[in-house]
């Protein structure tokens, strides 16, 4: 695996650790870990977004691609999605 990285999530003001969304990820989907591994391998290296991305100004972090109303509902009650674009899985930063 490589080197986590510290991501910065706005939830009781603490900054959470890419180990932490992965364990959070795996106790919502325990299958997810095959697609986890598949961005981590696919995004490593080639920016400063791996397998998960923030969600700001109600679009993917990493690539900016819009997020349907629906899907970011979801995401506002901590349900881990993924980005149409990119597959990231993203997760809410702070406040749209």
């Amino acid at each position: 695996m490589s080197k986590l990285k510290e991501i910065s999530m706005n939830v009781d003001s603490k900054v959470i650790r890419e180990e932490e969304l992965i364990e959070r990820l795996l106790e919502q989907h325990p299958s997810a870990k095959v697609t986890l591994e598949r961005l981590r391998i696919r995004f490593e290296g080639r920016s400063t977004h791996g397998a998960f991305a923030p969600i700001k100004n109600k679009g993917c972090g990493a690539c900016n691609v819009t997020i349907a109303s629906g899907r970011l509902q979801l995401a506002r009650m901590g349900v881990f999605i993924n980005c149409a674009n990119c597959s990231r899985f993203l997760y809410i930063a702070s406040a749209d």
